[in-house]
């Protein structure tokens, strides 16, 4: 799917969603630039086409070094 982007009073494209991923992850857009793909009725800030990426889960702990991980008690 062709993507554009309309930010700093320009349009721009097209871009793949994987291209504005990556350039969204690196902070090269702004959170206010919109976006439009054929389908779309009007331009919506770019900002909704990434949230429904979430953060990924947090590690698991390392139960085999547990010891490392505890603390003194306060006094």
């Amino acid at each position: 799917m062709d993507i554009y982007i309309y930010m700093q009073g320009q349009r721009r494209g097209p871009y793949q969603k994987a291209q504005l991923q990556e350039m969204w992850n690196r902070g090269q857009l702004a959170k206010d630039a919109l976006y439009w793909h054929d389908g779309m009725s009007r331009w919506a800030v770019i900002s909704d086409l990434f949230a429904d990426i979430r953060m990924a889960p947090p590690l698991p702990l390392d139960t085999g070094n547990t010891e490392s991980m505890t603390f003194p008690a306060a006094s």
